[in-house]
């Protein structure tokens, strides 16, 4: 039997209402966030420095993939499905560069009973403005001040992961416990051949860029044993974790969409640790010497 029943929320300045109503599908399993990824070896021998003698090397500087962090406009007029299966988060540009939800609704199961399944739509008198949080990872990442379930969002290609939560969301009055965190994208089942295909070619060059900022992030650690045991204790377990994070995205062995994304989102990950480390390939925990002056001589 359906329950619709109302309740009022203050998420915003403006009133919200929010309505639920039991479903028939139970609420999906909580998606893990991306850890490290699967160790790469470090790269070769470098190259030959210019006027060197044939046959010896010189170092070179470690370089990344050089990848661009997704914009904002990939997923401006798109709903968005938490898992590509349940849910719907819908945005659009507010004024000068704000980012706004328009639509926002959640599913979950029943807080008396959790066997029974629930939604609620959270539907205000104006949008919710998102409230920029700087980069996390690499990736733009935003505060949604939800009141009852507030939550962070880091935006990827036509897609958000939403941070996980110390808890989940209770709407009691809605008695309707949900979970926000995990990755949002198309609906698993709105994936045709023509972009899997697609979504192939970039899977194959997001693991190359994860593999070329692995390396440069591995080698500008230098000697520094702790730098280089943290850096494959991170990147060891990803692959894992991944398949773990996609496990519930609807039909995600057909399509791949999650693996790419997350793929993409550790590959720009390991360039922003690269590119926030010393400049001394020697390591962080190198420090040059201070100058040694001698005293002048009095007068």
């Amino acid at each position: 039997m359906l329950k619709h029943p109302t309740l009022a929320l203050g998420l915003v300045p403006s009133t919200l209402a929010v309505c639920f109503c039991l479903l028939a599908d139970p609420a999906g399993a909580q998606m893990m966030l991306p850890g490290a990824l699967q160790a790469a070896p470090p790269s070769d021998a470098a190259p030959a420095t210019p006027g060197a003698r044939p046959g010896a090397a010189g170092p070179s500087k470690p370089r990344t993939a050089g990848q661009k962090a997704p914009t904002e406009a990939g997923i401006v007029g798109r709903d968005l499905v938490r898992e590509g299966a349940a849910g719907v988060m819908a945005f659009q540009s507010g004024a000068g560069k704000s980012l706004e939800i328009t639509r926002l609704s959640f599913t979950g199961a029943g807080i008396a009973n959790s066997h029974e399944a629930c939604r609620v739509d959270v539907v205000a008198d104006a949008p919710i403005e998102l409230k920029p949080a700087g980069r996390a990872h690499g990736l733009a990442r935003y505060d949604a001040a939800v009141e009852a379930c507030p939550f962070s969002l880091e935006i990827l290609d036509g897609a958000v992961l939403v941070s996980k939560l110390a808890a989940p969301c209770d709407f009691a009055q809605a008695d309707c416990r949900v979970d926000p965190a995990g990755l949002w994208g198309p609906a698993g089942d709105s994936i045709d051949d023509k972009q899997i295909k697609v979504m192939e070619r970039e899977r194959a060059r997001a693991e190359g860029a994860m593999r070329t900022n692995f390396r440069a992030l591995l080698s500008s650690a230098g000697k520094d044993k702790a730098a280089i045991k943290q850096i494959a204790a991170d990147q060891a377990g990803f692959s894992s974790e991944r398949e773990v994070a996609c496990h519930n995205y609807r039909k995600e062995e057909v399509h791949g969409f999650c693996a790419l994304r997350l793929t993409e989102a550790r590959a720009l990950a390991l360039q922003a640790e690269f590119e926030a480390r010393p400049k001394d390939a020697k390591g962080a925990n190198q420090r040059k010497a201070p100058n040694k002056t001698k005293p002048k001589p009095s007068p």
